[in-house]
């Protein structure tokens, strides 16, 4: 085979062999082409050439290589022929078969063999495809430290990045060196007289004792061959695995329990200090185990095989009794805390972790990793480690922190911010600080800050910042890391400190009504009426009479619409239907969804009548013993005592309530007038004419049930801020609206009928 040419030096004519210029080269390829006509046909008169690219015998083959470019099939002449394009195959047998179609040649790009046929096609393509790869890939070049391949575009930037790393190492590598026996990391210059202190202790063979595999082997001490049964001899689960005699592993770890130092694998060739699980795997007697664990320094765990997590124990029983019941199958992570749970737990987990603030979500994940690193960690750092894991995007999974951890060997890598306290000047860590809503965001330790609480109370001076006299609030108080009884106990003299501060005052008050609660705060306006959300208990409440708030009705209306809604809901509403539908049959279907519905209203039925019958005894009793305090229309019961009242508590202190604070003769006051006690059957609608019935519209007023502006009765819920449903979708919508406050563990609301339309400014 001919050498190959250069792109220089021209082309290698397949069929000739001669090296051609690489612009004469097409041509040269079409007349070179005349050298493989047929004998047959140059005797019938008819000379064919092949052509060099499609491989097809044409007559004028000058003609046939200007257009034999692309898929098409043209005509030339009498000959019509199929045009290939570049992509296709170029290994077809032609249609026409030659004399040398049988021979074949080794192609000088490729090195495949070819037909010499097709050979210079093949040729002139592989020559042509292999030019076009090399410009669309991207040339690289081995960078002369690291050894990559990098693209020459970036190679001198790479160089210049590579060779800066390489130097750090080098000035950070500490100029060390293993030893061939023991496989401890040895200063150079101390390296040749270590190694013969090592040969020497070792025995005579060529391989270091402490990667034999055979089953006699040395004891790493006394050089005596024991056998790597557990029974005679015990491996240090070192680097280099060192094997003991029982003899001297007893005797080295008797020598730590009498000096009481840490114990290692060898006291001047191996370090490896020893860890709890190492010292309860020893061969060793129960006593000297105990003994021995009091000498451990190092805080490493070891892994349980099954969950993979770090496990601390006090005796090896334990351990093995955690990985005989281990099965981590059987865990899911939640998807709040990410805490793995038992599959039979998960779903009670998540309900009460869905409702979880972020901030307790975290401490769970936090409390679950911190008895299971591998070293043993703060929950600072676990909580540093896991903000610096979102910030890079990286995975917040247990066992992810936990292995990176572990990877870390004992050290943190990163800085834990600290505060300095301003009373006792102690540096502590920032999640150890305190910060005061004062102006002055005055920071304490919690122990200062309990401290400061402690001798307030003790002192009998209201609860303040440790620094200045900003008052603290009760979320403030809550943040106090003491036992929950104590908490409380700060909570309530609180509290009572700051309620004795209105006491004496002329200033009004509002009490929260629930027994159990003892809120108070002082009402800028105890006039107005208002809705109150205790800050403590969450009882939402009015402002004046103390009930279920109500919406758009004085507290004097509240007693009759109350009646009003039992009587509608007991007897009233299958009276009114049937009236309805004896004057207009279109009524007949809520008549019969009146009927329908008779079992469900049972239970709202009587939860109302409860509602009804205590708030007749309330009305007969307030009616016996309260009058009204003329300043504020409060109701003010006399319990004794000369007629001086100050409304909110007794007019020489004690017996606080929610008041206006000014006082008044008790003997001069309005009574307090109850509502009609009358009897549901006593109280009847005046149901119009149906043609009647449809001209009382309430303009504005949409049914929030069907949407619909509201004709006929109009219901309004007054428990809730905007409720209103028409007499077609009432029974229906309070049933299911009465549901969903019996689920919620409230009272039941109560709606207000309306026969008649309100004014615009009323509705």
């Amino acid at each position: 085979m001919a050498a190959k040419a250069t792109r220089n030096e021209g082309k290698l004519c397949g069929l000739c062999n001669t090296l051609i210029n690489e612009y004469q080269y097409r041509a040269h390829v079409a007349k070179c082409g005349v050298s493989s006509d047929d004998d047959n046909e140059k005797k019938a008169g008819t000379v064919l050439k092949v052509c060099g690219l499609c491989e097809r015998q044409v007559k004028d083959l000058a003609d046939h290589y200007r257009t034999c470019t692309g898929v098409k099939t043209k005509t030339n002449g009498n000959h019509e022929y199929q045009q290939k394009s570049r992509n296709a195959p170029i290994y077809e047998q032609p249609s026409v078969s030659v004399s040398n179609a049988s021979k074949t040649k080794e192609c000088i790009i490729c090195s495949e063999m070819i037909a010499e046929n097709v050979y210079a096609n093949h040729v002139d393509r592989c020559i042509s495809n292999s030019s076009m790869r090399s410009k669309q890939l991207t040339r690289t070049k081995e960078c002369a430290i690291c050894s990559k391949m990098i693209p020459e575009d970036d190679y001198a930037h790479h160089v210049d990045k590579c060779s800066a790393q390489s130097s750090m190492k080098q000035t950070k590598q500490k100029t060390t060196q293993e030893c061939i026996i023991c496989f401890k990391e040895i200063a150079e210059s101390d390296y040749a007289a270590h190694v013969d202190a090592c040969i020497s202790r070792s025995s005579s063979s060529t391989k270091p004792k402490s990667i034999s595999r055979k089953s006699e082997v040395s004891c790493f001490t006394c050089s005596s061959p024991v056998s790597s049964s557990k029974t005679s001899s015990h491996t240090v689960p070192c680097r280099p695995h060192h094997i003991y005699c029982l003899k001297c592993l007893q005797n080295s770890m008797n020598e730590y329990i009498r000096s009481n130092t840490a114990p290692v694998c060898h006291s001047t060739l191996c370090d490896y200090e020893l860890s709890r699980y190492d010292v309860a795997c020893l061969p060793l007697e129960a006593d000297s185990i105990k003994r021995l664990l009091n000498c451990v320094k190092t805080t490493r765990r070891p892994q349980c095989p099954i969950c993979s997590f770090y496990i601390d124990f006090n005796t090896m029983d334990a351990f093995q009794k955690h990985v005989a019941s281990c099965n981590s199958e059987n865990f899911i992570p939640c998807e709040y805390c990410l805490c793995p749970y038992n599959v039979h737990r998960l779903d009670d987990h998540s309900k009460q972790c869905r409702s979880a603030p972020r901030s307790q979500q975290l401490q769970a994940l936090i409390d679950f990793i911190l008895p299971r690193t591998k070293y043993l960690a703060t929950a600072q750092q676990i909580r540093v480690f896991i903000a610096h894991k979102k910030k890079a995007r990286s995975a917040i999974e247990p066992h992810a922190i936990i292995d990176a951890l572990a990877e870390l060997d004992g050290a943190f890598p990163f800085d834990i911010p600290t505060f300095d306290c301003g009373i006792c000047m102690e540096t502590c860590i920032y999640d150890d600080i305190f910060v005061f809503g004062c102006e002055g965001n005055h920071k304490l330790c919690y122990v200062c800050f309990e401290n400061s609480c402690a001798s307030k109370m003790n002192n009998n001076e209201t609860l303040t910042c440790g620094m200045c006299n900003y008052q603290l609030q009760e979320g403030e108080i809550k943040q106090l890391r003491v036992p929950a009884d104590r908490k409380r106990q700060y909570l309530d003299y609180q509290i009572q400190k700051t309620f004795s501060a209105y006491i004496g005052g002329s200033q009004g008050i509002i009490r929260c009504p629930n027994g159990n609660c003892k809120w108070v705060a002082e009402a800028s306006n105890p006039n107005d009426r208002f809705q109150v959300k205790c800050p403590m208990c969450s009882y939402e409440f009015c402002s004046l009479c103390n009930r279920q708030y109500h919406f758009r009705t004085t507290c004097q209306q509240i007693p009759e619409i109350t009646q009003r809604w039992f009587f509608w809901c007991d007897t009233e509403r299958g009276r009114y239907w049937q009236a309805r539908a004896q004057q207009d049959a279109q009524f007949r279907a809520q008549l019969d969804d009146y009927e329908r519905q008779k079992a469900a209203n049972i239970q709202r039925n009587q939860e109302l009548a409860q509602r009804y019958n205590e708030l007749l005894a309330d009305e007969q009793y307030k009616s016996a013993n309260c009058r009204l305090c003329p300043h504020c229309q409060r109701v003010v019961q006399h319990l004794g005592g000369c007629d001086l009242m100050v409304c909110g508590r007794n007019y020489h202190g004690g017996d606080e309530q929610s008041g206006c604070g000014k006082g008044f003769n008790f003997s001069k006051a309005l009574p307090y007038t109850p509502m009609a006690n009358a009897a549901p059957q006593q109280v009847n609608n005046h149901v119009h004419e149906p043609e009647q019935q449809k001209l009382v519209v309430h303009q504005g007023a949409q049914c929030d049930t069907c949407h619909n502006q509201v004709q006929g009765i109009r219901f309004d819920c007054v428990h809730c801020a905007s409720l209103i449903f028409c007499e077609k979708c009432e029974q229906r919508s309070t049933l299911e609206h009465s549901n969903e406050i019996r689920d919620q563990k409230k009272q039941q609301h109560v709606f207000q009928l309306i026969t008649q339309p309100l004014n615009q400014n009323d509705s």
